[in-house]
């Protein structure tokens, strides 16, 4: 049965690991619901982030082929609701000055913000868990959306969850 499993992949910062991690995962033809890639706790290494919907024996094959690509330092996996997730959205709402008020109450249940206002429209940004952002989105329709743009989400163990790490053989090596 499929579920949600979040793939954490450290690996080295450059083109060409980023380009093998993405072929292992295009290989595997799995369902994936959000990639994320941003700059880690280490220079030089990037921190990947999957969220996809397999059977845990697929999702374990994938990791375990990652962990043996050239330039990934480690890879691990863990159910996805059992992990803190965040994306960010940017929402790009129409504006009509007499509905302000209401559309600022929106804005303000959803602890969002208006980054940025123009003649007839506003962005407002959003960070946190998938489905606030869906509510968020969903309260916002009634002004009338003009576009959308969403992060992929990163995810992390929960802090009781964390498996105390094996110390890196190399201590430039970070640890999930």
């Amino acid at each position: 049965m499929a579920r949600s499993h979040a793939i954490s992949v450290l690996l080295d910062d450059d083109l060409i690991t980023f380009n093998r991690v993405i072929g292992v995962v295009r290989r595997r033809n799995i369902a994936i619901a959000s990639i994320a890639a941003g700059a880690s706790q280490t220079p030089g290494v990037s921190r990947m982030t999957f969220i996809l919907q397999a059977d845990d024996a697929s999702a374990d094959r994938l990791v375990r082929q990652l962990q043996k690509s050239f330039g990934v330092r480690h890879a691990v996996m863990f159910p996805a609701e059992e992990a803190v997730t965040r994306e960010i959205a940017l929402i790009k709402v129409r504006m009509d000055p007499a509905d302000r008020a209401a559309f600022l109450s929106v804005v303000s249940q959803f602890e969002a913000a208006v980054v940025n206002e123009g003649a007839g429209a506003c962005i407002v940004e959003i960070a946190g868990a998938a489905a606030r952002t869906e509510s968020c989105i969903q309260a916002l329709e009634r002004f009338g959306i003009l576009e959308i743009v969403r992060s992929g989400a990163v995810a992390m163990r929960s802090a009781e969850e964390t498996d105390p790490a094996p110390a890196p053989h190399n201590p430039s090596e970070a640890v999930l």
